[in-house]
């Protein structure tokens, strides 16, 4: 994302030295819309990834672990329901991204775009932390009928491990929330230098 960042950037500050050679912004919308294709490719790798894991997690439930309490049903309801509200998620946001015109000024495109990652700041920050934290109630919620299933202390390395997991996962989530942060800022800052030329 932050490379996607700072090509759009540079092709807005291209754009702003040679908006008088109509080839030039014709090249520059070409390089701009790669650039778009490839993060709209991004982001279906990951919904594949996820549906992939949806449809794993269901299978587990179904085949291995067919779980007999309320409690569980709820926590598998939890754990695929935030993963699908994810996909769902995704799927808007490539919805978005194909809505954005590249062809349009720069000042205007610049606008859309700054709304586009806006959105997906949103998404990155508290919709995320959201998602896990519902994934997290359901795997917990698994934990009373596991217990049935494993001795305790497999159930206390399992439920010790899945913290460990989601710490160094919401370490690399904040650390992309923090890029995107920054990448947001110039994008604003180089909207403010293009209302001023």
């Amino acid at each position: 994302m932050q490379t996607e960042f700072n090509d759009i950037k540079q092709l807005w500050e291209q754009s702003k030295t040679s908006a008088q050679n109509s080839s030039d912004s014709s090249n520059i919308i070409k390089m701009a819309e790669q650039k778009k294709r490839s993060s709209t490719k991004t982001q279906l790798a990951n919904i594949i990834i996820l549906v992939v894991f949806v449809f794993g997690l269901l299978a587990y439930f179904q085949l291995v672990a067919k779980f007999q309490s309320p409690l569980s049903f709820i926590g598998e309801i939890l754990m695929c329901g935030s993963i699908i509200l994810r996909i769902g998620i995704e799927l808007a946001s490539i919805f978005y991204a194909k809505r954005i015109d590249l062809s349009e000024t720069a000042l205007k495109s610049n606008d859309t775009i700054l709304r586009y990652y806006n959105f997906r700041k949103k998404i990155h920050g508290s919709v995320t932390i959201a998602i896990i934290i519902l994934y997290s109630i359901g795997f917990y919620l698994l934990t009373p009928e596991f217990a049935s299933y494993f001795p305790i202390w497999l159930l206390v390395l399992i439920d010790l491990s899945y913290i460990l997991a989601a710490l160094i996962f919401s370490y690399f989530i904040r650390s992309a929330i923090q890029r995107e942060m920054k990448a947001l800022k110039e994008m604003k800052r180089l909207r403010e230098d293009l209302l001023t030329q």
